[in-house]
């Protein structure tokens, strides 16, 4: 379930590969200051020499210090591209900045258990764990959640072999299968390890458990993990310990038996962390690496006019994933010169629907410029100017 599924997630989503032309009328050979977001790493890093050869440009500065840095950088002009995984709120954001998202993904809940069998868990459950409220593996509520008989949908599938969508781009349902879990779960302390300071991803994922379980989760989702937490998150060393960024997560889950974290898929698979099938409202166990989960959630997402995803958790879709991410770059609505706008055009087309079919194994997919997710990329890259 990690891995085979993940390259059904790369290839539907990503649908073929678009060959970024480049923007007409300006020189080669610029470079591109880009920084922010950790959650995008493995992303970038397994296209960065495809997209020099493509585009003839390079890129500099990344870092992946997370989406905080990314919005102070844009903001004192340090970088061309500042990306965050939430919207940029602060005050010395620049006028007419524009949030362009260009990458979708699902906030991964990944663990640490000596075994191979997939556990599933409610999204009350996730919120209990995570507000510290379970703190044991063998809860009755955990339990409850992996002995018993789930539905998994059974998709229409096009000429093409990608999924059938309606005409709100979400996929059709043929038929269900069933499947009867059975888990034993060990008499271990839950250990939650979270990100510690600022961090779209936590924002994604604290604003998705306010919506979900809203008498669990009570606060409003939060860059700041601590700031969003429904209680005294010091109370209780032993059972939380935090990790600097998307790296670090992942690390320390891997070398932290009996833990659960959330973080990007790939870096469950680089730390070789099991990863939680998600039962969602519609009372399916879904896998993050599910492509069809993935088009679900954005096809009832709404986009601004700014590029603001607002993504709707509680949707009784079948097959949809409950915690859904994007990535934004934020960009400029004009830069200093023609040259630097057109570079900016191509690093954005190129990671947008190039970059997935060249970093499969990092979980990260996009539609085709032809979908609804695609449509707004394009017509907010349209946006840039010099």
């Amino acid at each position: 379930m990690r891995k085979s599924r993940l390259t059904a997630l790369v290839a539907a989503l990503t649908s073929t590969l678009l060959v970024v032309s480049g923007t007409a009328g300006y020189a080669k050979d610029q470079t591109v200051r880009v920084n922010g977001a950790s959650s995008v790493q493995l992303f970038l890093d397994k296209c960065k020499a495809g997209y020099a050869s493509t585009t003839a440009d390079t890129y500099s500065g990344y870092t992946a210090p997370g989406s905080g840095a990314g919005k102070t950088a844009i903001g004192n002009g340090t970088v061309d591209i500042g990306l965050s995984d939430s919207e940029n709120k602060n005050a010395d954001m620049p006028a007419g900045m524009l949030h362009i998202p260009f990458v979708a993904w699902p906030v991964t809940i990944m663990y640490n258990l000596n075994s191979s069998k997939s556990v599933n868990l409610s999204t009350d459950t996730i919120a209990k764990i995570f507000a510290g409220k379970i703190t044991m593996w063998n809860d009755p509520q955990i339990a409850a959640d992996n002995n018993k008989t789930y539905k998994t949908p059974i998709y229409k599938k096009g000429p093409d072999g990608k999924p059938a969508l309606d005409k709100n781009g979400a996929p059709i349902v043929l038929r269900y299968s069933q499947t009867k879990t059975y888990y034993t779960f060990p008499a271990k302390k839950i250990i939650v390890i979270y990100r510690i300071g600022n961090s779209g991803t936590s924002n994604n994922f604290t604003t998705a458990l306010n919506k979900l379980a809203p008498t669990v989760w009570t606060k409003p989702g939060s860059d700041a993990f601590a700031t969003a937490f429904p209680g005294d998150i010091t109370s209780d060393p032993i059972g939380f310990q935090g990790g600097a960024n998307a790296a670090a997560l992942g690390q320390l889950a891997a070398s932290t038996k009996y833990s659960i974290t959330y973080n990007d898929y790939a870096f469950s698979v680089a730390n070789n962390l099991g990863v939680v099938n998600v039962i969602n409202p519609a009372g399916n166990a879904i896998a993050p690496s599910s492509t069809e989960g993935m088009l679900a959630s954005f096809s009832v997402a709404k986009y601004n006019s700014n590029g603001i995803v607002t993504f709707d958790y509680t949707n009784s879709l079948a097959g949809q994933y409950p915690f859904p991410a994007t990535t934004y770059a934020m960009v400029l609505p004009k830069y200093s010169s023609a040259a630097l706008a057109g570079a900016v055009k191509d690093w954005i087309n190129f990671h947008a629907f190039n970059c997935p079919a060249l970093a499969s194994g990092t979980g990260f997919g996009v539609t085709t410029k032809t979908s609804d997710f695609g449509k707004q990329i394009t017509a907010l890259v349209a946006k840039i100017g010099s």
